[in-house]
């Protein structure tokens, strides 16, 4: 980084963020196109990361040309999400990071695109960590949030009900898509773009380019104190 921003509150996104939620919506995108002959490629993937449930299933549907409306697909994707969300573990380093920012009383949200029934069954078996955000969570369907990302609206919204005083150059945005990191940016907030390689269009070259204050490809790798944060108890 060429300068370290003084962080005052942490936005954290969620799916593939802080659950692996991503490996499921690979499975269960799979299920649905079997019977079509076809599988979820990568670059469509990439593409759907991030967005909403709308944008991101019309892209499925032009991308592969499946011959399915947008209720049809849904009605089957929720059935087995119903099912296949509950499973969601937490990614590697969220628990550890989330437990010692809320430990030093350093202001927490969750910003999904996630729907509000849905974060309920994604979160149910992970009830003490999440339990932290308190009230803190922004889900897509928040009729709040006007525009989906890479709109700035759900972390601008995340950040006023934190605090109404919080300025957007105090914030800290965590995201696994570039989608995401783009509305970070579209806000004027930093961001850590926590990037998994197994969604990676190479897992074998990193990006040469993102407008991401950091890349790290996991939060074990995250280091609060280059933020001004409290460093991590050796």
């Amino acid at each position: 980084m060429a300068f370290t921003p003084r962080i005052e509150a942490c936005i954290f996104d969620m799916d593939g963020l802080l659950l692996d939620t991503e490996t499921i919506y690979s499975s269960l995108t799979n299920k649905i196109l079997e019977p079509f002959g076809k599988t979820f490629p990568i670059e469509t993937k990439l593409k759907m990361m991030g967005r909403d449930v709308r944008t991101a299933t019309d892209i499925l549907l032009s991308d592969l040309q499946l011959p399915l409306t947008f209720d049809e697909y849904d009605n089957q994707a929720t059935e087995l999400k119903q099912v296949y969300f509950r499973r969601s573990e937490l990614m590697p380093g969220a628990e550890r990071l989330i437990r010692h920012l809320a430990k030093h009383s350093i202001p927490i949200a969750v910003a999904t695109s996630s729907s509000k029934a849905m974060l309920a069954i994604k979160t149910e078996r992970h009830g003490p960590v999440f339990d932290l955000f308190a009230s803190n969570i922004t889900c897509g369907d928040d009729p709040a949030v006007k525009h989906a990302k890479p709109a700035p609206d759900i972390f601008l919204v995340a950040m006023q009900r934190l605090d109404g005083l919080l300025r957007p150059e105090r914030c800290l945005v965590f995201e696994d898509a570039a989608n995401g990191v783009e509305a970070a940016k579209n806000a004027q907030m930093n961001s850590v773009w926590v990037h998994d390689m197994r969604f990676a269009a190479d897992a074998l070259e990193p990006p040469a380019s993102h407008s991401a204050t950091e890349r790290i490809t996991s939060l074990v790798e995250f280091d609060p104190a280059k933020y001004g944060l409290p460093p991590f108890d050796a």
